[in-house]
Protein backbone atom coordinates (compact mmCIF):
# COMPACT_ATOMS: atom_id res chain seq x y z
CA UNK A 1 0.00 0.00 0.00
CA UNK A 2 0.99 3.28 -0.74
CA UNK A 3 0.18 6.63 0.19
CA UNK A 4 -0.08 10.35 -1.20
CA UNK A 5 2.12 12.87 0.43
CA UNK A 6 2.18 16.73 0.40
CA UNK A 7 5.02 17.33 1.43
CA UNK A 8 7.68 19.92 0.28
CA UNK A 9 10.58 18.37 -2.61
CA UNK A 10 13.15 19.85 -4.47
CA UNK A 11 13.98 19.74 -8.38
CA UNK A 12 17.25 20.58 -7.87
CA UNK A 13 19.17 17.26 -6.94
CA UNK A 14 18.26 14.37 -4.63
CA UNK A 15 20.48 15.72 -1.95
CA UNK A 16 17.81 18.94 -1.51
CA UNK A 17 15.13 16.42 -2.48
CA UNK A 18 15.08 14.69 0.99
CA UNK A 19 16.56 17.96 3.13
CA UNK A 20 13.15 19.62 1.93
CA UNK A 21 11.28 16.33 2.38
CA UNK A 22 11.81 15.67 6.03
CA UNK A 23 12.00 19.74 6.58
CA UNK A 24 8.91 20.63 8.64
CA UNK A 25 8.61 24.35 7.97
CA UNK A 26 6.58 25.34 5.19
CA UNK A 27 8.30 26.44 1.65
CA UNK A 28 8.60 30.02 1.23
CA UNK A 29 6.65 30.22 -1.73
CA UNK A 30 3.27 31.62 -1.57
CA UNK A 31 0.31 29.03 -1.86
CA UNK A 32 -1.53 31.63 -4.16
CA UNK A 33 1.08 30.54 -6.79
CA UNK A 34 0.82 27.17 -6.26
CA UNK A 35 -2.69 27.29 -6.99
CA UNK A 36 -2.33 29.47 -10.18
CA UNK A 37 0.77 27.28 -11.50
CA UNK A 38 -2.08 24.25 -10.98
CA UNK A 39 -4.65 26.54 -12.50
CA UNK A 40 -3.61 26.77 -15.73
CA UNK A 41 -4.43 22.78 -16.85
CA UNK A 42 -7.60 24.38 -16.70
CA UNK A 43 -7.19 25.72 -20.06
CA UNK A 44 -5.97 23.33 -21.44
CA UNK A 45 -8.31 20.54 -20.31
CA UNK A 46 -12.03 20.06 -19.42
CA UNK A 47 -11.09 17.70 -16.70
CA UNK A 48 -9.51 20.31 -14.71
CA UNK A 49 -6.11 20.99 -13.11
CA UNK A 50 -3.81 17.62 -13.89
CA UNK A 51 -0.74 17.00 -12.30
CA UNK A 52 1.84 14.45 -11.35
CA UNK A 53 2.74 12.55 -8.14
CA UNK A 54 5.94 11.58 -7.93
CA UNK A 55 7.26 8.15 -6.15
CA UNK A 56 9.74 9.24 -3.77
CA UNK A 57 13.40 6.83 -3.18
CA UNK A 58 13.92 5.43 0.04
CA UNK A 59 15.22 7.74 2.52
CA UNK A 60 18.40 8.09 3.03
CA UNK A 61 20.31 7.64 6.40
CA UNK A 62 21.54 11.19 6.72
CA UNK A 63 18.45 12.69 7.42
CA UNK A 64 16.56 10.73 9.73
CA UNK A 65 19.50 8.44 11.70
CA UNK A 66 18.43 10.65 14.72
CA UNK A 67 15.47 8.52 14.89
CA UNK A 68 13.06 11.90 14.80
CA UNK A 69 10.49 10.02 12.42
CA UNK A 70 8.89 6.92 13.37
CA UNK A 71 9.06 3.51 11.52
CA UNK A 72 5.85 4.24 10.25
CA UNK A 73 6.31 7.09 8.88
CA UNK A 74 9.54 6.23 7.05
CA UNK A 75 7.80 3.09 5.44
CA UNK A 76 5.02 5.47 3.97
CA UNK A 77 8.02 8.12 2.46
CA UNK A 78 8.78 5.74 0.16
CA UNK A 79 5.31 6.49 -1.49
CA UNK A 80 4.35 9.36 -3.58
CA UNK A 81 4.58 12.73 -3.29
CA UNK A 82 2.86 15.70 -4.89
CA UNK A 83 3.86 19.20 -2.61
CA UNK A 84 0.67 20.95 -1.25
CA UNK A 85 -1.42 19.02 -2.98
CA UNK A 86 -3.96 18.40 -0.53
CA UNK A 87 -4.30 22.28 0.09
CA UNK A 88 -4.19 23.32 -3.42
CA UNK A 89 -6.91 20.95 -4.58
CA UNK A 90 -8.74 22.40 -1.28
CA UNK A 91 -8.54 26.12 -2.47
CA UNK A 92 -9.39 24.79 -5.96
CA UNK A 93 -12.45 22.94 -4.77
CA UNK A 94 -13.60 25.75 -2.59
CA UNK A 95 -13.09 28.53 -4.92
CA UNK A 96 -14.05 26.75 -8.01
CA UNK A 97 -15.67 23.60 -7.39
CA UNK A 98 -13.20 21.91 -9.79
CA UNK A 99 -11.82 17.99 -8.58
CA UNK A 100 -8.18 17.97 -8.75
CA UNK A 101 -6.71 14.99 -11.23
CA UNK A 102 -3.64 13.34 -10.54
CA UNK A 103 -1.53 10.95 -12.30
CA UNK A 104 1.29 9.17 -11.31
CA UNK A 105 3.75 6.90 -13.93
CA UNK A 106 2.57 3.62 -12.21
CA UNK A 107 -0.55 2.00 -12.32
CA UNK A 108 -3.03 2.57 -9.21
CA UNK A 109 -5.82 0.43 -8.96
CA UNK A 110 -7.57 1.95 -6.18
CA UNK A 111 -7.32 5.34 -4.75
CA UNK A 112 -8.86 5.76 -1.41
CA UNK A 113 -9.35 8.50 0.34
CA UNK A 114 -9.45 8.57 4.25
CA UNK A 115 -12.32 11.82 4.31
CA UNK A 116 -13.51 13.61 1.50
CA UNK A 117 -11.20 14.78 -0.83
CA UNK A 118 -11.69 17.11 -3.91
CA UNK A 119 -8.99 14.79 -5.90
CA UNK A 120 -9.27 11.88 -8.47
CA UNK A 121 -6.13 10.01 -9.61
CA UNK A 122 -6.31 9.34 -13.43
CA UNK A 123 -7.19 5.40 -13.87
CA UNK A 124 -8.02 4.23 -10.21
CA UNK A 125 -11.17 3.39 -8.81
CA UNK A 126 -12.05 5.89 -6.07
CA UNK A 127 -13.00 4.82 -2.52
CA UNK A 128 -13.97 7.93 -0.05
CA UNK A 129 -14.51 7.34 3.90
CA UNK A 130 -16.87 9.58 5.40
CA UNK A 131 -16.62 9.08 8.82
CA UNK A 132 -19.82 11.10 10.42
CA UNK A 133 -22.24 14.19 9.13
CA UNK A 134 -21.13 16.10 12.74
CA UNK A 135 -20.30 19.40 10.74
CA UNK A 136 -24.33 18.80 9.25
CA UNK A 137 -25.85 17.41 12.29
CA UNK A 138 -24.31 19.47 14.50
CA UNK A 139 -23.41 22.59 13.20
CA UNK A 140 -23.14 25.05 16.39
CA UNK A 141 -20.08 22.11 17.41
CA UNK A 142 -18.30 22.61 14.98
CA UNK A 143 -15.57 24.80 13.32
CA UNK A 144 -15.71 23.12 9.75
CA UNK A 145 -17.16 25.26 6.59
CA UNK A 146 -20.27 23.58 6.23
CA UNK A 147 -21.17 24.13 2.73
CA UNK A 148 -18.16 23.66 1.73
CA UNK A 149 -18.39 19.83 3.84
CA UNK A 150 -21.68 19.95 2.56
CA UNK A 151 -20.51 19.61 -1.02
CA UNK A 152 -17.66 17.57 -0.57
CA UNK A 153 -19.22 14.84 0.52
CA UNK A 154 -22.53 14.86 -2.06
CA UNK A 155 -19.70 14.84 -4.70
CA UNK A 156 -17.91 11.80 -3.07
CA UNK A 157 -21.24 10.28 -2.85
CA UNK A 158 -21.95 10.69 -6.85
CA UNK A 159 -17.88 10.40 -8.25
CA UNK A 160 -16.94 7.79 -6.02
CA UNK A 161 -17.16 4.03 -6.98
CA UNK A 162 -17.75 3.05 -3.57
CA UNK A 163 -18.52 5.03 -0.07
CA UNK A 164 -17.08 3.77 3.29
CA UNK A 165 -18.14 4.51 6.70
CA UNK A 166 -18.10 3.12 10.06
CA UNK A 167 -21.69 2.70 11.64
CA UNK A 168 -25.02 1.69 10.14
CA UNK A 169 -26.08 4.76 11.83
CA UNK A 170 -23.85 7.24 9.93
CA UNK A 171 -24.94 5.64 6.69
CA UNK A 172 -28.25 6.25 7.52
CA UNK A 173 -27.21 9.66 7.88
CA UNK A 174 -25.79 9.81 4.53
CA UNK A 175 -29.45 8.52 2.78
CA UNK A 176 -31.05 10.85 4.93
CA UNK A 177 -29.17 14.03 3.85
CA UNK A 178 -28.56 13.23 0.45
CA UNK A 179 -29.67 11.42 -2.58
CA UNK A 180 -27.49 8.43 -2.45
CA UNK A 181 -27.76 4.78 -3.33
CA UNK A 182 -27.38 2.83 -0.28
CA UNK A 183 -25.44 -0.52 -2.33
CA UNK A 184 -22.67 2.18 -3.12
CA UNK A 185 -21.98 3.05 0.79
CA UNK A 186 -20.44 -0.02 3.17
CA UNK A 187 -19.85 0.10 6.84
CA UNK A 188 -16.53 -1.52 7.83
CA UNK A 189 -16.68 -0.21 11.81
CA UNK A 190 -13.57 1.02 13.33
CA UNK A 191 -10.82 -1.62 14.87
CA UNK A 192 -9.34 -1.18 17.91
CA UNK A 193 -5.65 -0.49 17.20
CA UNK A 194 -4.07 -0.45 20.97
CA UNK A 195 -1.57 -3.25 21.89
CA UNK A 196 -4.59 -5.15 23.80
CA UNK A 197 -2.01 -7.07 26.28
CA UNK A 198 -2.88 -6.26 30.12
CA UNK A 199 -0.45 -5.11 32.67
CA UNK A 200 -0.33 -7.10 36.11
CA UNK A 201 -1.57 -5.44 38.89
CA UNK A 202 2.13 -4.25 40.23
CA UNK A 203 3.00 -2.80 36.87
CA UNK A 204 -0.19 -0.91 36.77
CA UNK A 205 -0.19 0.55 40.31
CA UNK A 206 3.02 1.49 39.56
CA UNK A 207 1.94 3.69 36.63
CA UNK A 208 -0.90 4.81 38.46
CA UNK A 209 1.23 6.07 41.31
CA UNK A 210 2.44 9.00 39.48
CA UNK A 211 -0.57 10.72 38.98
CA UNK A 212 -1.55 9.86 42.70
CA UNK A 213 -4.34 7.67 41.42
CA UNK A 214 -5.19 4.22 42.67
CA UNK A 215 -6.87 1.04 40.81
CA UNK A 216 -10.25 0.94 40.16
CA UNK A 217 -10.64 4.15 42.34
CA UNK A 218 -10.97 7.18 39.43
CA UNK A 219 -13.73 7.76 36.64
CA UNK A 220 -12.24 8.46 33.23
CA UNK A 221 -13.03 10.34 29.90
CA UNK A 222 -11.40 9.97 26.97
CA UNK A 223 -11.55 12.78 24.12
CA UNK A 224 -10.89 15.83 22.56
CA UNK A 225 -12.56 18.55 25.03
CA UNK A 226 -14.61 20.60 22.81
CA UNK A 227 -18.67 21.15 23.14
CA UNK A 228 -19.95 17.64 20.88
CA UNK A 229 -17.77 15.84 23.80
CA UNK A 230 -20.13 17.32 26.77
CA UNK A 231 -17.53 17.40 29.23
CA UNK A 232 -19.17 20.44 30.61
CA UNK A 233 -22.45 18.29 31.40
CA UNK A 234 -20.14 15.21 32.87
CA UNK A 235 -18.47 17.87 35.46
CA UNK A 236 -21.57 19.08 36.55
CA UNK A 237 -23.20 15.63 37.43
CA UNK A 238 -19.50 14.35 38.44
CA UNK A 239 -19.90 17.99 40.93
CA UNK A 240 -22.99 16.46 42.55
CA UNK A 241 -21.78 13.29 42.95
CA UNK A 242 -21.54 11.74 46.19
CA UNK A 243 -18.05 10.42 45.64
CA UNK A 244 -14.12 10.71 46.65
CA UNK A 245 -13.08 9.14 43.41
CA UNK A 246 -10.76 11.92 41.41
CA UNK A 247 -12.41 12.58 37.66
CA UNK A 248 -9.60 11.84 35.13
CA UNK A 249 -9.93 13.87 31.91
CA UNK A 250 -7.34 12.93 28.88
CA UNK A 251 -7.67 14.85 25.83
CA UNK A 252 -6.47 17.49 24.18
CA UNK A 253 -8.26 21.14 24.20
CA UNK A 254 -10.32 21.83 21.32
CA UNK A 255 -12.94 24.67 19.93
CA UNK A 256 -14.63 26.64 22.70
CA UNK A 257 -12.85 24.37 25.57
CA UNK A 258 -12.66 26.64 28.12
CA UNK A 259 -16.36 26.89 28.65
CA UNK A 260 -16.35 23.23 28.86
CA UNK A 261 -14.03 23.14 31.36
CA UNK A 262 -15.43 26.19 33.47
CA UNK A 263 -16.80 24.27 35.76
CA UNK A 264 -13.22 22.55 37.39
CA UNK A 265 -12.49 26.05 39.15
CA UNK A 266 -15.64 25.40 41.16
CA UNK A 267 -14.72 21.97 42.16
CA UNK A 268 -11.47 22.85 43.82
CA UNK A 269 -12.96 25.83 45.58
CA UNK A 270 -15.53 23.31 47.50
CA UNK A 271 -14.79 21.94 50.32
CA UNK A 272 -15.39 18.09 49.32
CA UNK A 273 -12.41 15.83 48.41
CA UNK A 274 -13.47 15.80 44.51
CA UNK A 275 -10.97 16.59 42.55
CA UNK A 276 -10.58 16.76 38.68
CA UNK A 277 -6.95 16.14 37.19
CA UNK A 278 -6.88 16.86 33.25
CA UNK A 279 -4.29 15.19 31.20
CA UNK A 280 -3.79 16.90 27.59
CA UNK A 281 -1.78 14.10 25.96
CA UNK A 282 -0.32 11.02 27.13
CA UNK A 283 1.34 8.37 24.70
CA UNK A 284 -1.00 4.66 23.55
CA UNK A 285 1.01 3.01 26.37
CA UNK A 286 -0.34 5.63 29.15
CA UNK A 287 -3.41 5.40 27.68
CA UNK A 288 -3.77 1.15 27.86
CA UNK A 289 -3.00 1.93 31.55
CA UNK A 290 -5.47 4.47 32.37
CA UNK A 291 -8.64 2.56 31.13
CA UNK A 292 -7.10 -0.52 32.83
CA UNK A 293 -6.96 1.26 36.01
CA UNK A 294 -10.55 2.87 35.74
CA UNK A 295 -13.32 2.36 37.92
CA UNK A 296 -15.29 3.07 34.55
CA UNK A 297 -15.41 5.20 31.29
CA UNK A 298 -17.77 7.94 31.21
CA UNK A 299 -17.96 9.30 27.58
CA UNK A 300 -21.79 10.78 27.50
CA UNK A 301 -20.47 12.65 23.76
CA UNK A 302 -23.78 14.46 21.76
CA UNK A 303 -22.94 13.03 19.18
CA UNK A 304 -20.41 10.22 17.10
CA UNK A 305 -19.93 8.63 13.97
CA UNK A 306 -18.07 5.73 15.71
CA UNK A 307 -17.34 6.26 18.94
CA UNK A 308 -13.68 4.59 19.87
CA UNK A 309 -12.75 5.10 23.37
CA UNK A 310 -16.04 3.13 24.43
CA UNK A 311 -14.67 0.18 22.65
CA UNK A 312 -11.05 0.44 23.65
CA UNK A 313 -12.33 0.92 27.34
CA UNK A 314 -13.81 -2.34 26.76
CA UNK A 315 -11.08 -3.90 25.62
CA UNK A 316 -9.10 -3.68 29.04
CA UNK A 317 -12.01 -4.87 31.25
CA UNK A 318 -12.86 -0.98 32.46
CA UNK A 319 -17.01 -0.66 32.37
CA UNK A 320 -18.66 2.26 30.11
CA UNK A 321 -21.33 4.53 30.88
CA UNK A 322 -22.01 6.38 27.38
CA UNK A 323 -24.85 8.22 25.39
CA UNK A 324 -28.06 6.57 24.31
CA UNK A 325 -27.56 8.42 20.73
CA UNK A 326 -26.15 8.49 17.69
CA UNK A 327 -24.07 5.53 17.01
CA UNK A 328 -23.20 4.84 20.39
CA UNK A 329 -25.64 1.86 21.33
CA UNK A 330 -24.87 0.75 18.06
CA UNK A 331 -21.54 -0.25 18.66
CA UNK A 332 -21.28 -1.00 22.33
CA UNK A 333 -24.99 -2.87 22.29
CA UNK A 334 -25.80 -3.96 25.85
CA UNK A 335 -22.27 -4.03 27.38
CA UNK A 336 -22.62 -0.19 28.63
CA UNK A 337 -25.01 1.72 30.77
CA UNK A 338 -26.58 4.73 28.79
CA UNK A 339 -27.85 8.09 29.81
CA UNK A 340 -29.33 10.89 28.32
CA UNK A 341 -26.24 13.16 27.67
CA UNK A 342 -29.05 16.72 28.24
CA UNK A 343 -29.95 15.26 31.35
CA UNK A 344 -26.87 16.17 33.71
CA UNK A 345 -29.26 14.52 36.49
CA UNK A 346 -29.53 11.08 34.50
CA UNK A 347 -25.89 10.98 34.24
CA UNK A 348 -25.39 11.32 37.79
CA UNK A 349 -27.93 8.75 38.21
CA UNK A 350 -25.93 6.09 36.60
CA UNK A 351 -22.52 7.04 37.91
CA UNK A 352 -24.53 6.09 41.15
CA UNK A 353 -26.41 3.46 40.09
CA UNK A 354 -22.48 1.69 38.79
CA UNK A 355 -20.81 3.05 42.20
CA UNK A 356 -23.37 1.15 44.25
CA UNK A 357 -23.08 -2.42 42.70
CA UNK A 358 -19.78 -4.18 42.35
CA UNK A 359 -21.97 -6.45 40.35
CA UNK A 360 -23.22 -4.98 37.81
CA UNK A 361 -19.46 -3.47 37.03
CA UNK A 362 -18.12 -6.51 36.67
CA UNK A 363 -20.78 -8.02 34.55
CA UNK A 364 -20.68 -5.03 32.33
CA UNK A 365 -16.48 -5.32 32.28
CA UNK A 366 -17.38 -9.01 31.23
CA UNK A 367 -19.72 -8.19 28.25
CA UNK A 368 -17.47 -5.01 27.21
CA UNK A 369 -14.45 -7.93 26.47
CA UNK A 370 -17.07 -9.73 23.93
CA UNK A 371 -18.85 -7.03 22.91
CA UNK A 372 -14.95 -5.31 21.78
CA UNK A 373 -13.81 -8.66 19.96
CA UNK A 374 -16.45 -8.06 16.73
CA UNK A 375 -14.17 -4.70 16.69
CA UNK A 376 -10.69 -6.55 16.31
CA UNK A 377 -8.19 -5.17 13.67
CA UNK A 378 -8.71 -8.97 12.29
CA UNK A 379 -12.30 -8.10 11.61
CA UNK A 380 -11.96 -4.86 10.60
CA UNK A 381 -9.14 -5.50 7.68
CA UNK A 382 -11.91 -8.92 6.36
CA UNK A 383 -14.82 -6.01 5.93
CA UNK A 384 -12.35 -3.57 4.79
CA UNK A 385 -10.81 -6.83 1.91
CA UNK A 386 -14.51 -7.23 1.11
CA UNK A 387 -15.26 -3.28 0.37
CA UNK A 388 -12.12 -3.50 -1.74
CA UNK A 389 -13.62 -6.46 -3.39
CA UNK A 390 -16.73 -4.34 -4.60
CA UNK A 391 -14.84 -1.90 -7.09
CA UNK A 392 -12.05 -4.34 -8.62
Amino acid sequence: MDVLLSRNASKVNDVLDEVLFFDNQERDRNLLLDVLDVSKGLIKTSLGPLYQAKRRRKPGNFVVKQGKFSDEFLKYAESFNLPRCYDTANILYKKLRYTSHLYTSEKIDIWHATYPLPIHIRGAKKITTVHDLIPLRLPYATLDNKEDFYFKVRDALEQSDLVITVSEHSKQDLLEYFDADPDKIAVTYQPIALDQELADAGELQKFLKQYNLNAQQYWLFVGAIEPKKNVGRLLDAYARLDTEFPLVIVGKKGWLWQEELSKIGYLSETSSKKRVKLLEYVPALSLQYLYQGAYALVFPSLYEGFGLPPLEAMTFGCPVITSQISSLPEVCGSAALYVDPYDVDHIKQQLEALLSSPELRNQLAIDGKVNAAFFSMENYMQRLHAAYEKVL
